[in-house]
This record gives structure tokens, C-alpha cells and sequence, in this order.
């Protein structure tokens, strides 16, 4: 997978477009959010496959039969955290929840809340895959 030359302006367009969008089951979860924004910046879809599902119950499913979050991204290339770069998919620890969410630069990284994004520091994230 590689990014398409226009990715930063790609990147800006997809975070302002989920900006208010609040978290949908299915629609704008963690991993979904995650795996849209890859697909804007590469063009490849990494839930093609998993695209479909209404409900927590269904996504903790995935999540099982994927062998857990890491399993979600095994598409990608886990890195060490300190070379993380914008655009790049984190996996963070969300007050006991692995959470998928996507580095946006200056030590933050955003993911979808109740009410639109929301931008939290890197010192929550344990894991970062890029592509």
C-alpha cells in the first residue's frame, strides 16, 4: 500500500469531513474511521470485508475472529511508536478499551466520540501501524 501524493491534503479532508460526525456502530467506529482514512489516503478499503455490522455485539465478533484489535490491522506494519507519522493508524487504551484511531501530528491522535472527533494525546497510544 502506498499513499497517494496528495495525502496530507487528503488527510485534512477527511478528518474536517468526520469532524462532527458522531460514533455509529458500522458507520464511524473506531476501526472504521481508522480504515476509511487509509482508504482515503491509499485507495485500498481494509474492512471491505468487514463492512456490514449495526451493533457493539457484531463488532466485538470481528474483533474476536479477527484475534483481537492487532488482529484488525494485520494489513498494515506496526512500527515503533516514536516514528510515528501523520496519517498512521494508532491503537490506544482508552480507560481499559483498545480504541483505533488515526495520528494527526503535534503528539495527538483522533477518533469518533458521542458527539464528533475527538483529539487525545499519544501518551494513551500503544501500538502504531502505518502502510
Amino acid at each position: 500500500m502506498v499513499r497517494v501524493n496528495a495525502w496530507p491534503e487528503r488527510l485534512a479532508e477527511f478528518i474536517e469531513s468526520r469532524r462532527r460526525m458522531p460514533f455509529q456502530w458500522g458507520a464511524n467506529d473506531c476501526a472504521l474511521f481508522a480504515a476509511d482514512c487509509v482508504l482515503a489516503l491509499t485507495g485500498t478499503d481494509l474492512a471491505a470485508d468487514r463492512r456490514g455490522y449495526t451493533t457493539e455485539l457484531e463488532a466485538a465478533r470481528l474483533v474476536r475472529d479477527a484475534g483481537g484489535m492487532k488482529g484488525l490491522a494485520a494489513h498494515l506494519v506496526e512500527k515503533h511508536i516514536g516514528l510515528v507519522q501523520r496519517g498512521d493508524v494508532v491503537l490506544c487504551d482508552i480507560a481499559g478499551r483498545e480504541t483505533f484511531g488515526v495520528f494527526v501530528g503535534e503528539d495527538r491522535w483522533v477518533a469518533p466520540g458521542a458527539d464528533g472527533l475527538v483529539f487525545r494525546p499519544m501518551s494513551d497510544c500503544l501500538r502504531v501501524f502505518g502502510y
